[in-house]
């Protein structure tokens, strides 16, 4: 009989075989003098369409057995993702943990990342002298190629607790280190790699370097079956907490877009479309300076799916922000208890109160009158900015400056 062939050796394989066609495009196909250059090749383009586990599209159909789309907060059927309010092809997905990254957002040149456009969740907040970055939750899909990926703050602390999430990033402060070091999810933590790509199962972070930024990526599958053989339990986690409806609630205000700027370099704004009944994120061109007046955007899009990033709720999320030390510049944001918030779905804005009682729960929305307030199915981003942030609108544009004490 004929030996018949490994089908894990073809897996890894074809793994590799993925990889080498987006390193040699990469490295061959074209050498960028600025960010929008990156996305223009169209065998980038084919390399990453075939690389990707799974594409962003416009919110898919809600299943014909529940027309209003309302799931949540708690039992959920066990193939509507809890993260999203929405059908998964795939329900093996959600047989694991999240996946939490930390991705950079800076310099430009870095722009655009590998990605966001196939996280769930994904939470930008100020780090220090004026920068941004994302921690990008993973769970009902997998990407490729996930990056570039950076070092972790204090915040990511209560971001890996609420998702009960394995959490990849690259070092830290030896301060924050301890914190996660010590915590009591270390064992689901994996940071610094210099193997050089591809990812395997044993080293799923490597180091790409197109353009000479040596940038440390992962592929959110390899990432999470790491963890599976280091013996690390995978089963469906309790993420309970979010509430999901298609229905539009009633007294909202027009909500346009939602600009939000936490310094002269980093700025976004979120610009509701209508074709797709989703807000498109733009970013920071140049350094503004005076303000408004000078600040000038560019649609941020996907190097992995060539897909512009957008958004079915933006969620502008005020927290207490306080020194954890001046010098280095080095904060601490409290994501625990409650606060004010701002939700953005449908092209409606809605001030809310957001909730997060212990450090196991999701944070969640709900009325001033404590009662739930449902997110459109979909993904969610938070705009996290101090408590003492000004708050300005105009015929549906608003306007969110971060401000700290």
């Amino acid at each position: 009989m004929p030996d018949r062939p490994c089908p894990m050796k073809n897996r890894r394989f074809f793994q590799v075989l993925i990889w080498v066609l987006i390193l040699v495009n990469m490295l061959v196909a074209y050498a960028p003098s600025s960010a929008a250059d990156l996305i223009k090749a169209d065998s980038i383009h084919e390399a990453r369409t075939a690389s990707a586990q799974s594409s962003p599209t416009p919110t898919p159909d809600i299943p014909e057995d529940n027309p209003t789309g309302s799931y949540g907060a708690t039992h959920f059927p066990e193939t509507i993702n809890p993260l999203t309010g929405l059908p998964v092809s795939d329900t093996s997905l959600l047989e694991r943990r999240p996946l939490a990254i930390k991705i950079s957002n800076g310099p430009r040149g870095i722009r655009p990342q590998w990605g966001l456009s196939l996280a769930d969740q994904v939470f930008e907040y100020f780090h220090e002298t004026g920068r941004t970055r994302f921690n990008a939750i993973f769970y009902g899909n997998n990407a490729k190629i996930a990056g570039p990926i950076r070092s972790a703050r204090f915040a990511d602390e209560a971001i890996v607790r609420m998702y009960k999430a394995f959490f990849a990033f690259g070092s830290a402060d030896l301060r924050v280190l301890n914190q996660l070091w010590t915590a009591e999810f270390a064992d689901r933590l994996i940071y610094i790699s210099d193997t050089p790509c591809p990812p395997s199962a044993e080293h799923p972070l490597c180091r790409i370097d197109p353009n000479g930024y040596n940038h440390l990526v992962t592929d959110t599958e390899l990432l999470s079956e790491h963890f599976t053989q280091a013996g690390i339990p995978q089963q469906r986690q309790n993420l309970d907490g979010l509430l999901f409806s298609t229905a539009i609630p009633e007294n909202g205000e027009s909500g346009e877009s939602a600009t939000t700027r936490y310094s002269r370099s980093f700025y976004n704004r979120w610009e509701y479309d209508p074709v797709s009944g989703r807000y498109l994120r733009y970013q920071d061109k140049y350094d503004a300076p005076t303000g408004s007046s000078d600040e000038e955007f560019e649609v941020l899009s996907d190097r992995l799916t060539d897909q512009p990033i957008m958004a079915d709720n933006v969620i502008i999320l005020l927290a207490e922000h306080a020194y954890f030390s001046r010098e280095p510049e080095m904060w601490e944001i409290g994501l625990l208890g409650s606060g004010k918030a701002y939700l953005f779905r449908d092209e409606q804005a809605y001030e809310l109160d957001w909730v997060r009682a212990a450090e196991s729960d999701l944070i969640s929305l709900t009325y001033l009158d404590g009662s739930a307030f449902p997110l459109k199915p979909g993904n969610t981003w938070y705009q996290v900015i101090g408590m003492s942030s000004t708050i300005n609108k105009e015929d549906g544009r608003w306007r969110f400056v971060h401000m700290t004490p």
